[in-house]
């Protein structure tokens, strides 16, 4: 509690000094659970005060023409910036088939504070109950990205799907396949015997990103393979691993 309310203390000093320094986000308003992964993470905080100085908590959300407020949700740390990454509305609270719509503030380090160098709102909508699953950075190359991971579970069938970004421009700029890659489906919520259970798991390796997967099909016969995607023409093109990617994709519901 103390935590949270030392926050606010600092949100509200952060409008005061923000109002005329950022006229672009000076309506907008932080979700009332905004502290949730904020007081947790001083370094998560000082990308919210960077990148909002002029927002203020919106306790109330009656009006039904009034904008999604704004969640901070996590920061990704790369050689020379960072992005703080956010989500529209109360995760958790939104119908069950709606997805996050998830954005991005680009955070430069200039001595001891941070500089806003750029937005990507709305870059992407993914998950259920308007929340992801996880989002993570890598690097491809000598390229900088990251990885929203997303599902749920759908009347006792569950599947997650990884959907890569890489950073250009100050832009996300999507370049995996159109659907994401899958990072794993189950059955077993709708079967009583046997049923299939496969989660995976991936990391980057120079140019490609590689994706492991374990578990077991309805048959019994165990999953424990990988398949790999390398940048080609810009796109993340699959390279190894075909008949194991064609049998995940065909198994998400």
């Amino acid at each position: 509690m103390l935590n949270v309310l030392v926050l606010s203390a600092l949100l509200l000093i952060g409008c005061v000094h923000g109002a005329q320094a950022d006229e672009e986000t000076s309506d907008l308003r932080l979700c009332p659970s905004w502290s949730v992964n904020v007081e947790t993470n001083l370094v998560l905080w000082q990308a919210v005060e960077a990148a909002y100085p002029a927002a203020t908590v919106d306790y109330s959300r009656d009006a039904p023409d009034r904008p999604p407020c704004i969640s901070p949700y996590t920061v990704l740390t790369y050689g020379t910036f960072m992005v703080l990454i956010t989500l529209a509305g109360e995760p958790g609270e939104a119908c069950h088939g709606c997805g996050a719509q998830v954005g991005a503030v680009f955070l430069q380090r200039d001595g001891g504070a941070l500089t806003v160098t750029g937005r990507h709102d709305g870059f992407t909508e993914a998950g259920t109950f308007g929340d992801l699953m996880a989002v993570a950075s890598f690097r491809l190359g000598s390229q900088d990205g990251l990885i929203v991971e997303a599902g749920g579970t759908f009347q006792g069938y569950s599947s997650s799907a990884l959907i890569p970004f890489l950073i250009r421009g100050g832009r996300m700029k999507p370049v995996g396949p159109e659907n994401g890659i899958s990072s794993g489906d189950s059955d077993c919520g709708v079967r009583d015997g046997p049923c299939r259970d496969v989660s995976g798991s991936w990391h980057a390796d120079g140019k490609r990103l590689i994706v492991r997967y374990l578990g077991k099909r309805a048959n019994g016969t165990p999953v424990n393979g990988s398949v790999a995607y390398e940048m080609k023409r810009s796109s993340l093109i699959l390279v190894s691993g075909r008949r194991l990617a064609t049998e995940m994709e065909k198994s998400r519901p």
